[in-house]
């Protein structure tokens, strides 16, 4: 609980703190000293402008494919520039979807951004492609319009599920023979809330890095540019230096403290020796930071969960609810179980919801870009 005192001089309103549900909800209190009266404002960050509370309900980890990585800074720099005629300037690429988040209903949040922000704000029309752009009499107007818009932006997509994701993709007869043979074990007793559905096919076997939101058509080429970018200039170098090496899948971990309450089962991921492994890490966790440089991924944890899934509640069948497994026993059983051994020789910008072929039969993911190393 935090506690302002002030004396009222006057009925202009305060300005609203920047935030991301609206104004700060307070409760102000009169307080007497005397012949002055003051007032004391009391600001409770566990309660919304409706009085409800604000503590996130946070679900389990369930796994980068159905989670997004979130990112500290919405923006990570930009350009404001002083035009001829003595104006600052800014402009920021807006998803066409979501220019109507910013105009409002009849154009009722547009105008009200540039009330505020005494700026002139211009949006494409909407399914026209172009960048928002910022006009106004001083930087600080137009970074503070640039940082609300940027703030809408980013509010409207954290709702939205990933599209599409960075991936490792797994090549191996003997991890995927494995596989089907440690579901078949488990199968024979299955211990509470296991059923088949849990497991992972085979075919789609890969180690997520990053998961992504795209929009459009020139997120996706600044995606694939992003990918490119990265690898000439973080992963190469790296690369070099593991090269030949193998990534190894051997015992299985869990994503949760509880052991009798799992969501996500899944493979460790090991190389020959501890310096080799370190570099692997930080192949993931350059293509995480660069993908959340241009906004199109969020960053969740300071590194990335180098991890091959094999059971997760996500895959299970819509009749089956998506509840937690009890997997004591596959911790104890399978500790240390081998399930072999696979070379790093591409990554992936791979689309979700592409796992199904014309036939019907399950198939890997569709790439919209491949990294040959």
């Amino acid at each position: 609980m935090f506690l302002v005192l002030f004396r009222i001089m006057s009925r202009k309103h305060f300005p609203d703190f920047f935030t991301n549900k609206g104004p700060i909800p307070t409760t102000v209190t009169p307080l007497q000293f005397g012949k002055m009266t003051y007032y004391q404002s009391r600001v409770n960050p566990d309660k919304d402008e409706y009085g409800h509370s604000s503590k996130p309900n946070l679900k389990p980890y369930t796994d980068n494919d159905d989670e997004m990585l979130v990112c500290e800074d919405i923006e990570d720099s930009y350009d404001i520039t002083l035009t001829k005629n003595g104006k600052f300037f800014t402009s920021l690429y807006v998803p066409s979807k979501l220019l109507s988040y910013i105009i409002g209903a009849k154009g009722v949040k547009l105008k009200s951004l540039q009330r505020d922000t005494n700026t002139i704000i211009k949006v494409p029309r909407m399914n026209e492609k172009g960048e928002v752009t910022i006009t106004g009499e001083s930087e600080r107007k137009v970074a503070s319009a640039r940082a609300q818009i940027a703030m809408i932006v980013a509010q409207r997509k954290e709702r939205m599920q990933p599209t599409h994701f960075i991936a490792i993709p797994i090549v191996s007869d003997t991890i995927n023979e494995n596989l089907i043979q440690f579901k078949n074990e488990i199968m024979e007793n299955p211990p509470a809330g296991v059923t088949e559905s849990l497991f992972q096919n085979p075919v789609k076997l890969h180690l997520t890095i990053v998961m992504l939101k795209i929009l459009d058509e020139d997120e996706l080429d600044l995606a694939k540019k992003n990918l490119q970018t990265c690898y000439n200039e973080s992963i190469a170098g790296i690369y070099n230096e593991i090269k030949g090496n193998e990534i190894t899948v051997q015992g299985v971990e869990i994503m949760n403290d509880d052991p009798a309450n799992v969501y996500v089962l899944y493979g460790k991921v090991k190389m020959p020796n501890d310096t080799l492994l370190t570099k692997l890490q930080n192949i993931a966790d350059a293509l995480n930071s660069y993908f959340c440089r241009v906004g199109i991924a969020k960053k969740e944890y300071e590194k990335v969960k180098l991890h091959m899934t094999l059971m997760n509640t996500s895959f299970r069948k819509g009749s089956e609810g998506k509840g937690s497994f009890d997997a004591t026993d596959i911790l104890q059983k399978y500790r240390d179980f081998y399930f072999g051994s696979f070379e790093l020789k591409e990554l992936h910008l791979c689309i979700r919801g592409t796992t199904t072929a014309d036939d019907g039969a399950v198939k890997y993911y569709d790439t919209a870009s491949v990294i040959s190393l």
